[in-house]
């Protein structure tokens, strides 16, 4: 029988899914800073065209949508992309905005289409060298990827230890090695608070250019 940590880990984190977690996740404030971080590594311009990975209640990406980019909003809960359309209504109608209810494995969108990708706090999730892969697929050729994630050891404040136990955390070294197999070049790493990874890399042009 799963435990209270299980469901809670299960419906509210990984798949979030009925009331609570809508509730949870219409405006995690808690992020706000994790999405300030990220746009300041992503450097936006109306010239960009934004996938996020794991969108849930749509907040970063109605601050994304203020430099005047294009975006894509991608999340494997339904709950999560209903939310994330209900909260940048505005920018769906006008065609600014598309919402996709898809795994971060297996995305439905098309070959070196984005500029820029952000994925934030949800690979110790996921099957990372596949979304990866799949991140440099639809990364057009010196397309920018910002990766924000939980460090090795998080203190209880982020996480506490039954739902820490849950997630596969990574060195820097293994993350970095992570994103250079999945193609990815000019990789950095950085700690944000000795609590965070912020990477940064880019899918390369091609030789000779």
């Amino acid at each position: 029988m799963p435990g209270i940590a299980d469901i809670f880990t299960d419906r509210i984190l990984k798949s979030p899914r009925g009331p609570i977690a809508r509730f949870w996740w219409r405006d995690m404030k808690a992020h706000h800073d994790i999405f300030r971080t990220t746009l300041r590594a992503l450097a936006l311009t109306p010239e960009d065209n934004l996938v996020e990975i794991g969108c849930g209640g749509g907040t970063f990406i109605h601050w994304a949508l203020e430099s005047g980019c294009r975006a894509t909003a991608v999340d494997h809960s339904a709950d999560m992309v209903a939310l994330t359309e209900r909260n940048n209504a505005d920018a769906v109608r006008t065609g600014r905005l598309e919402v996709v209810n898809a795994t971060a494995e297996a995305l439905p969108l098309p070959d070196a289409t984005y500029t820029a990708a952000a994925l934030m706090n949800v690979l110790f999730y996921l099957d990372a060298p596949r979304a990866l892969t799949e991140l440099h697929r639809i990364l057009a050729p010196g397309g920018r990827l910002v990766l924000h994630t939980v460090a090795p050891n998080p203190p209880s404040k982020i996480a506490p230890p039954p739902v820490a136990r849950r997630m596969h955390l990574r060195t820097d070294d293994e993350l970095h090695t992570l994103l250079t197999d999945a193609g990815f070049t000019d990789v950095r790493i950085t700690r944000v608070d000795n609590t965070f990874q912020l990477a940064t890399a880019l899918r390369p042009l091609p030789a000779g250019e």
